[in-house]
């Protein structure tokens, strides 16, 4: 599959590659329009070239939609996740589990905002996190504390202790409460700093 995935990547990329480097040497006018009108003319006039011409363009066309079809579906089957119960099989959307991911660290006070991203290969689930903290948080606990719960969470709503989960966290910010600012404005102006003046 991530070989046809490839090749519809490198179609797209060349068939768009053609149109923009065509377009460009139209535009800054590089070559002369009687070689593509005498082109067109004659795919236009003989039957057996307009046959083939249109053979190609029809071609492209379903080779396109075939490809555009694979990647839908690969990118579908990829935001599930599929467990076989005994009364017949049973699908997980990804989405569930990232509100899940979402809704254990608003629970923690430490985290200000949590935002996973779940992807499923053959290897397992892949979580990726990224978060901001608050001033002041232990990033080492927190985050293996924080690793642990995801994966035993997961494991749990999955029903598959076994299955390979693997969480990685990227803290992006670490913000200061500011909360706290008051109290210290408060803190400076009952206890001011008197000025005794120089000393020589």
């Amino acid at each position: 599959m991530r070989v046809l995935i490839r090749i519809a990547i490198f179609f797209y990329v060349f068939l768009i590659m053609v149109i923009g480097f065509s377009g460009l040497i139209l535009l800054t006018r590089r070559t002369e329009l009687a070689p593509y009108e005498d082109f067109l003319r004659y795919v236009y006039q003989d039957p057996g070239a307009g046959m083939i011409a249109g053979f190609v363009i029809a071609g492209l066309m379903l080779v396109s939609l075939m490809l555009a079809r694979i990647i839908y579906y690969r990118q579908q089957r990829e935001r599930v996740v599929s467990i076989d119960n005994p009364k017949g099989p049973v699908t997980i959307s990804l989405n569930a589990l990232e509100d899940i991911v979402r809704r254990m660290g608003a629970a923690i006070p430490q985290v200000k905002e949590l935002r996973p991203v779940i992807v499923s290969s053959r290897r397992g689930l892949k979580v990726d996190v990224r978060m901001s903290l608050n001033w002041g948080s232990n990033i080492p606990s927190l985050t293996t504390s924080l690793q642990e719960k995801i994966a035993s969470k997961i494991q749990d709503v999955l029903g598959k202790e076994d299955h390979p989960v693997s969480v990685r966290i990227h803290v992006t910010k670490i913000m200061m409460d500011l909360r706290s600012k008051p109290d210290a404005e408060e803190d400076s102006v009952a206890n001011p700093v008197h000025f005794h003046g120089y000393r020589v």
